[in-house]
């Protein structure tokens, strides 16, 4: 059986976002990864010109409530079936982003994430996701429901994004900090977002705690539930998407299937 998650009570958070050292430790995180300018046009180059006083500055505007983000810049093209929109905020308000989210996530690691939830989480990739599902005894080939989550980053209000962190984070400064950078953004859970993947995995858990009575394993917003036959696979399959559908969501068609495979291919492959 899987552990159950409990609420707790958080201390404030907002001495720990403000920090300098915790600031500086989320830029140099953003500036590892290659992206293009904002809306402004300010690259990380141009950022690090006078980096100890812009996080002064930006600690300070984060302190006393004055901070809002800047503009979002906006991209899109033509995917397989769909077409990409990707926000782009500012260098600077990718750091809050950020900031924001190695706040929340070590109460989330301790509190709230099952064990047999991976992507879109540190240290916890694919090759993990199969290390843990060799652990539990399952062996190939497998019968399984496998479900990918059709639009897991579309929808939602401000409202229901705090709403689902409010549920583990009981700071009224920091939760309206995070309100001011959801207000910025698009749409709350918009790729492109530093919050997103953090905000779509609080969106699933309302998901992942109806299934610990299962044998499941979900990498990214794609859930894979391990069965003794097709029969009981079907059955998972059907109860996963009752679920959903009480959470305004649904499989994507597309995707979501009942197969035989072998666990390398369910985590692998493609």
């Amino acid at each position: 059986m899987n552990r159950v998650p409990t609420r707790v009570q958080t201390h404030s958070l907002m001495p720990l976002l403000v920090h300098p050292r915790h600031l500086t430790q989320a830029a140099r995180g953003c500036m590892r990864t290659t992206s293009s300018p904002g809306a402004d046009g300010i690259t990380w180059h141009d950022y690090r010109v006078g980096l100890h006083d812009r996080l002064a500055h930006l600690a300070a505007q984060l302190r006393d409530g004055s901070w809002r983000p800047g503009p979002v810049r906006q991209l899109s093209w033509p995917s397989a079936d769909k077409r990409l929109c990707v926000a782009i905020p500012t260098v600077e308000d990718r750091i809050v982003h950020r900031a924001i989210r190695r706040c929340v996530e070590p109460i989330l690691e301790a509190h709230a994430y099952p064990d047999w939830m991976f992507g879109w989480r540190p240290g916890r990739g694919r090759i993990h996701a199969l290390t843990y599902a060799q652990r539990q005894g399952i062996t190939s080939p497998c019968w399984v429901a496998d479900i990918d989550i059709a639009h897991a980053t579309a929808g939602g209000t401000v409202a229901q994004a705090l709403g689902w962190l409010a549920q583990w984070v009981h700071d009224g400064s920091f939760l309206a900090t995070v309100r001011h950078a959801l207000e910025g953004l698009p749409a709350p859970l918009a790729p492109g977002s530093g919050l997103t993947p953090l905000l779509t995995n609080l969106r699933l858990l309302r998901i992942d705690h109806t299934l610990t009575e299962l044998t499941v394993v979900r990498v990214t917003d794609n859930y894979v539930i391990f069965c003794t036959g097709p029969h009981e696979a079907q059955r998972a399959f059907d109860h996963l998407t009752q679920v959903l559908s009480a959470c305004a969501l649904q499989p994507n068609p597309a995707k979501s299937k009942i197969w035989h495979p072998n666990l390398e291919d369910l985590f692998l492959a493609g």
